[in-house]
């Protein structure tokens, strides 16, 4: 199966904000129990990653306005999309990877490497409050 085959919106939402495997597997984690908080630390566990690493694709997540900060919490995460329109593209890359698995991995390891991209994150400004991790 071709990445073509794919649903737009979930080419899309790849193209944008998912690098790796492990930040999809994230992401799905936290969109398969919305009503659940998760740290780094318990992703981590969950999902067998260091918590270091888990907790930098909870930022990026973040970021990309697909996961939000528990107000009040002390680096507790919940998936959160920003629009219906991401969330529905979610909805769409949860069933395409349960589906055509290799297919999204594949996507996500073609995507080229951008280095601009990479310089440019390197700088990325954050959001008011971004760096309060307890």
């Amino acid at each position: 199966m071709r990445a073509g085959d794919l649903p737009e919106v979930v080419r899309r939402l790849i193209a944008e904000n998912i690098d790796s495997v492990e930040q999809l597997e994230i992401l799905l984690l936290l969109f398969q129990h919305p009503g659940r908080t998760w740290t780094a630390e318990s992703v981590a566990r969950e999902l067998r990653v260091s918590s270091i690493s888990a907790g930098e694709r909870l930022e990026d997540l973040t970021y990309d306005g697909l996961v939000v900060r528990v107000e009040g919490s002390e680096g507790e995460y919940r998936y959160g999309p920003e629009t219906p329109s991401l969330d529905e593209a979610v909805r769409g890359l949860a069933a395409a990877y349960s589906e055509r698995r290799v297919t999204v991995i594949n996507l996500i390891f073609s995507k080229p490497v951008d280095k601009i991209r990479t310089f440019a994150d390197a700088f990325r400004l954050r959001k008011k409050g971004d760096d309060d991790n307890g």
